[in-house]
Order: C-alpha cells, then structure tokens, then sequence
C-alpha cells in the first residue's frame, strides 16, 4: 500500500511535533524549576527524552523528503 505525498506530509508533522515536544520539555522544566538546573557530576547533558526528540526530528525530515 502506497501513501500518498499528502498522508506522508501529515505523518511527518505529527513526527516533527512529537520530536519538538521532546526536544522543548526539559527547557520547560527547568525554566518552571522543577528541574535541577544542573546535571549531576559525570552525567550527560543529553537526557534519553532529548535523544528521543532528535531521532524523531531526524525521522520528520526523512519524511518529509520521501514525500517529495
């Protein structure tokens, strides 16, 4: 079954927004502060809810150029 270029269009916004979201929550968190504003001793600044956001951005983009 072949999607059509508009069905792919909306598949990759709703995967750029789902990727956005989260991309922008902790930014929210720690802008609300009920996030520590610091990551502890050691640890990473890229939590697995960001790389989440990065690969579903990545995933809009694909779609978006499958789309044509």
């Amino acid at each position: 079954m072949m999607l059509t270029s508009e069905a792919l269009r909306l598949i990759a916004l709703g995967l750029g927004l789902a990727g956005f979201a989260c991309l922008a929550w902790p930014v929210f968190m720690r802008l609300n502060g009920r996030a520590p504003a610091k990551p502890e001793p050691g640890g990473s600044l890229r939590s697995p809810l960001w790389w989440t956001g990065f690969v579903l951005t990545v995933a809009a983009i694909a779609t978006l150029r499958a789309a044509g």
